[in-house]
């Protein structure tokens, strides 16, 4: 028979064990809506909280605070706190699936692929917008990766993560070539082009949201589904077939979501990087392996990451507008070198 202090010990450990995650979750609940809020309050002109709580409340378009937040400050928000759990969501989707730490939609040339189909599309057919952007991106997206495993398969040598981080990176390097090569033939399109590859989401519009928020809805939604697949597969190949999982359809699945989801973030706001690397690592120094946890709180570290570096964007040069691409480029790109450092002294 138990005793007492045994079973007080081990209610003692599930309570650690359970409250741990509700506290990681309203944490960064908390976190999200601060970041939030100021995302509304600053830029050229400040807006209080009060004109944000009356503009929930009881919207005017004869109030000029009112009429900034719709047309430009929520708009912005919403597309900023969408796309951060997007690409999250997404880096850690393929961290799973490549059992590669150092792997995200921008490393692997997703980013890259999508740029620059959309540039294609927008040069040569300039009214393309909306659904036809995201529909661009996922194309783009979509036969990056097929680029990147064909050419990982008939390279043989060396472990298989590295290989085609490697190849991702070259691929990368290679289209975004060809990018800055459409926009030297096309000068007249050039100058609003290259902010938009710097990643900015500036001016976004309504319709844009609608579109972001059908397509990251649908592959968030898709992605909690594959929570528990990707936790087996985390395990080894071999451990996951033996327990009844269909390895290369989660994998097929896994790869159409964090393409639906990279695609559409960038035909939006263009490509931002290191987010989709930054996030799943967090998450999982916070809550470990299990995916049914890490999916949703990568989402919300995605969108409290993106939020902070688009408030701090404004800053940069004040009060003109900097990419929030630039900003997240600044803290990914050290991270990135410590955890390439990091996997040579594993290797080693």
């Amino acid at each position: 028979m138990m005793s007492s202090s045994n079973r007080t010990d081990s209610q003692a450990k599930r309570t650690g064990i359970y409250s741990l995650p509700l506290f990681c979750f309203a944490a960064a609940g908390v976190l999200l809506f601060i970041f939030a809020l100021l995302s509304l309050m600053i830029g050229p002109a400040w807006i209080g909280w009060s004109s944000i709580a009356g503009y929930v409340l009881n919207n005017s378009e004869t109030i000029k605070d009112h009429v900034v937040l719709h047309i430009l400050r929520v708009p912005r928000m919403l597309t900023v706190l969408l796309i951060g759990a997007a690409l999250g969501v997404a880096g850690c989707i393929m961290q799973a699936l490549t059992r590669n730490p150092l792997a995200s939609p921008s490393v692997f040339g997703i980013h890259a692929g999508a740029s620059f189909v959309i540039v294609l599309c927008t040069i040569h057919f300039p009214a393309i917008n909306g659904l036809g952007l995201s529909a661009a991106g996922f194309a783009g997206g979509l036969l990056t990766v097929l680029l990147i495993v064909g050419m990982s398969a008939a390279i043989r040598g060396g472990r298989a993560d590295i290989r085609m981080a490697l190849i991702g990176v070259v691929i990368q390097a290679l289209l975004s070539s060809f990018t800055q090569g459409l926009l030297i033939f096309n000068e007249e399109s050039a100058s609003r082009l290259l902010f938009w590859l710097a990643g900015s989401a500036a001016g976004v519009q309504w319709d844009e949201v609608y579109v972001l928020s059908i397509c990251c809805g649908i592959g968030l939604l898709a992605a909690m589904f594959l929570g528990r697949s990707l936790s087996l597969i985390s395990l080894g190949e071999e451990m996951a077939r033996g327990l009844g999982q269909r390895i290369w359809t989660v994998r097929l699945i896994g790869t159409l979501i964090v393409v639906l989801l990279a695609g559409s973030a960038v035909a939006v706001v263009g490509p931002i990087g290191f987010v989709g690397l930054i996030v799943p690592h967090i998450a999982r120094y916070l809550l470990g392996t299990d995916y049914r946890r890490l999916l949703p709180l990568s989402a919300l570290l995605g969108a409290i990451l993106l939020t902070m570096a688009d408030v701090c964007s404004r800053f940069v040069n004040f009060p003109a507008e900097t990419p929030v691409g630039i900003v997240t480029a600044l803290i990914g790109a050290p991270y990135f070198v410590y955890l390439a450092r990091r996997q040579s002294r594993r290797q080693a």
